[in-house]
């Protein structure tokens, strides 16, 4: 290597839940869709003694220009890419790294798994990734452990395997996936509410709820596992129904809204926005309690609901199922 070497990037997908949040920490199984938004990251290495510096563009910063030096604001995020980095490196080698510069079409703390996507696209730089359910138990270590955040491992399926997953947790550990597909010509319009929130604060919130034996959350539960069946038996068909698919996304958001609390006017107001202009089925992704939303649209529709949806002032994007996970 030469000073100031580059290793080979890194890049992982953001994801979708289709049905299923919490579920991987209160038991059970979560429909996941990894999107083709995606963070791509690349490292420079220099001998050391060194420091870390973190330059990032896109929406992850919220700024769409030239890189930025990250400000005090998104230390966070500049911890978590400095944890994740280093994860596979021993300590006494002669280069280090010195500066990640990162790319990403994922806006942070939205429900689109920001965090899950970092890690793994950092994680996946030189790193030798022989068992497949490494990328997700290190991102855990990463992100639980040496960071500190309470996140489940659920949003690290989709963002290493790509691909719609059904995934099935028990004690916040991921037992079982298996891979399923998603109609070609069902297209994805992600609203972002520009409400953002600390995942991890909503996450505490809803774990004080279910220890005090909330009966809502306990409503919750039976009817998003129910939603999670529903769904995994359409998708298993040779030819699902999009309008099917579509009435159980607004089953899954009913219960989201009613039994776990996440929705308010401004998220209603998106998902309405979304059906008014074609959506099958809308609903949050993620935690809730601000984020994105995201409505499913055949094919010949979502173009003309992203121009409407832009031209009313909403933040949306056209986006479809990708099956392409992490890439080293």
């Amino acid at each position: 290597m030469t000073n100031g070497s580059t290793e080979p990037p890194g890049s992982a997908p953001a994801r979708i839940c289709l049905a299923g949040e919490d579920l991987d920490w209160l038991g059970g199984s979560s429909l996941q869709a990894a999107i083709d938004l995606r963070i791509h990251c690349v490292l420079t290495l220099a001998p050391r003694p060194t420091g870390f510096e973190v330059r990032a563009s896109g929406t992850l910063t919220g700024r769409a220009s030239a890189a930025d030096v990250w400000t005090p604001a998104d230390e966070t995020w500049a911890d978590l890419a400095r944890l994740a980095v280093t994860f596979h490196r021993d300590p006494g080698d002669d280069r280090w790294p010195s500066r990640l510069d990162i790319v990403s079409a994922i806006p942070p703390g939205a429900g689109l798994a920001s965090s899950a996507a970092l890690c793994v696209a950092t994680l996946a730089i030189a790193a030798d990734r022989t068992v497949p359910g490494e990328p997700i138990d290190a991102g855990l270590v990463v992100e639980r452990e040496l960071a500190g955040r309470d996140v489940g491992p659920m949003d690290y399926v989709p963002c290493t395997a790509g691909g719609v997953v059904r995934v099935f947790c028990q004690e916040g550990r991921v037992e079982s996936v298996r891979q399923l597909e998603w109609p070609g010509d069902l297209a994805i319009v992600v609203v972002d509410t520009r409400r953002t929130r600390d995942t991890s604060e909503v996450i505490r919130w809803k774990r004080a709820r279910s220890q005090a034996g909330d009966p809502a959350i306990a409503a919750y539960v039976r009817r998003t596992t129910e939603v999670v069946e529903t769904l995994s038996t359409l998708l298993a068909t040779d030819a699902p129904d999009p309008v099917a698919i579509g009435e159980a996304l607004d089953a899954a958001q009913s219960t989201l809204r009613d039994d776990m609390g996440v929705s308010d006017d401004v998220t209603d107001g998106c998902l309405d926005a979304l059906k008014r202009h074609g959506a099958l089925g809308a609903k949050i992704t993620g935690t809730g309690k601000g984020g994105c939303v995201f409505g499913v649209f055949t094919g010949s529709d979502a173009a003309g609901a992203v121009r409407a949806l832009l031209a009313e002032g909403f933040a949306a994007t056209l986006t479809k199922v990708s099956k392409t996970g992490v890439l080293p």
